[in-house]
């Protein structure tokens, strides 16, 4: 079976969502502010999501999503911001579309175990959005203080495309690789396709 690898538009959006959320995370991390603006452009051209939505803490969503569970983790220490509320919705959105049309790119793009994309895409988009907005539940994807994180924002942005293609992909992989993956039926087939798409992207990039 064939599996529709990341297209020009999906990348796009990715693209989008990475740019703003740089903006808004810009003035939380000392070492974004560090950053020239066309560096920042550059990082966001990365081909997967800098900040996350928590896809691996299934008791989270599982709490957010189904009936009858009651809300006891959403009880967040910080508020949310009206921009990242934003953010986290629009960014929600899209992966929600993007689940249900093409599961594997929504992994590819976000490091969601498939579980956690058949799980959003079986409630309506209302639901997930009315439920998502209760927490905060975007989070950069990388600690600041992670290795990954600090090649990724050191290389990532490089103007060489070399350098920034090698640190983007790295991350790209460490991602996938490296997520707490629940056993799932499907994932062993899934993973044998994995390579692909992230070779296209990295022609793409």
């Amino acid at each position: 079976m064939d599996f529709e690898g990341l297209t020009q538009d999906d990348l796009a959006n990715v693209c989008a969502l990475n740019r703003a959320w740089l903006r808004l995370h810009h003035d939380e991390e000392q070492g974004l502010r560090q950053l020239p603006e066309k560096r920042l452009e550059r990082l966001a051209d990365a081909p997967f999501l800098l900040f996350s939505f928590r896809e691996q803490d299934d008791r989270l969503w599982a709490s957010l999503l189904e009936n009858g569970r009651q809300q006891d983790l959403l009880v967040e220490g910080q508020p949310v911001s009206e921009e990242k509320q934003a953010l986290q919705s629009v960014g929600l959105a899209f992966l929600w579309e993007l689940a249900r049309r093409n599961p594997y790119v929504a992994r590819v793009v976000s490091g969601a175990p498939l579980h956690w994309c058949e799980r959003v895409a079986a409630v309506t988009l209302v639901r997930m959005l009315d439920r998502a907005t209760r927490c905060q539940v975007i989070e950069p994807r990388f600690g600041d203080a992670s290795p990954l994180h600090k090649r990724l924002f050191r290389r990532g942005g490089s103007a060489l495309r070399e350098m920034r293609v090698f640190a983007q992909i790295g991350a790209l992989q460490a991602m996938l690789t490296n997520a707490e993956l629940v056993p799932y039926r499907r994932l062993p087939a899934a993973a044998c396709r994995m390579p692909q798409p992230a070779q296209q992207v990295a022609d793409e990039v």
